[in-house]
Parts: C-alpha cells; structure tokens; sequence
C-alpha cells in the first residue's frame, strides 16, 4: 500500500536510524517565501495511501487540490525531530500527490511536511507543484513555518496517542 517517495533534489535522504510507520498528518496555515508570496496550506492525509487524503494548496491566483489517493506516501520517525505532544508514531511525512491546479487536472505536488512539537513554529514544510504539462509552478524550499501547525498523529483506530 505505501511505495517510496523521491526527494526533491537539494534535499538530504532521511538518517539511516529513522524507521518508517504508518499514522496520519493534519495541519494547516501558511509560510512566506521569497518574493513574499504567501503559501497556505490544509491538509489531512495518511501513510496508508489506501485511506482518505485531502490536501489543498493555495497561493495568489493559484488553488491546487488533490482529486485522488496520494500516489505516494512514507512516513519516517526521524530522531532529529519530535511531534510531541501528543505522541505520534512519525514526525515526517514525505509523499507525492496528482491533483487539479486552478482546476486543470493533472498537476503533481512533491511535499515534505514536519511536525516538531508545539506551538509549530518549528514544524518545517517544503512544497513543490508541477503543472500538467510538469512545468515546476511553486517551489517552496524547505523551511520553518510562517503560521499554522502541522500535526502527526497515530491513525486510529491503528495505535492510540495515550491522550
């Protein structure tokens, strides 16, 4: 059900200590990036690409929404971070989705999104979308988050949070 993901090149592969697990990400709220083009983003998705995924991507002028399963999905616990709380079997959901931008299907989205703890301000996001025709349209390079929150969770009724 979950297949590897490629990353987006600049970025490092994951600590060979990190183990991969299933759960679920939600989140939402938005980051600057250069030009101060502000990203905002919503999101509940699973590392069972099987189950239910919703993720939509909005920037000036531009909407990107997922319209099927993620095509691919892993879910690492990197020691480097931790989500809690509340506990969470993961902190980093790396995956790949095709989607509809400004309502032309077709479109891929590349992301890597981090949770590290509360209040947020240290979970990290990195966005790339390709239009149909795979011209890249956003790249948000990876980095700390602006606003919002980006939050892992154990999939239940999967494992459970101790909460």
């Amino acid at each position: 059900r979950r297949r590897g993901v490629p990353r987006p090149k600049g970025e490092d592969p994951p600590p060979e200590q990190c183990s991969v697990v299933e759960g679920r990400m939600t989140g939402g709220g938005g980051q600057i990036i250069i030009g101060d083009v502000f990203v905002s983003r919503g999101l509940t998705i699973h590392c069972d690409i099987v189950l239910s995924n919703n993720l939509e991507i909005n920037w000036p002028g531009n909407k990107w929404h997922i319209d099927k399963p993620l095509d691919a999905a892993t879910c690492i616990d990197d020691p480097a971070f931790n989500p809690v709380p509340p506990r969470a079997p993961f902190d980093t959901f790396i995956g790949v989705g095709t989607g509809s931008l400004n309502g032309v299907d077709g479109s891929v989205v590349m992301f890597t999104f981090i949770d590290n703890g509360e209040p947020g301000r240290t979970d990290m996001a990195s966005i790339q979308i390709f239009d149909a025709g795979g011209a890249m349209v956003l790249n948000v390079p990876l980095s700390n988050l602006d606003r919002g929150n980006l939050q892992a969770h154990y999939d239940q009724p999967h494992g459970s949070n101790g909460n």
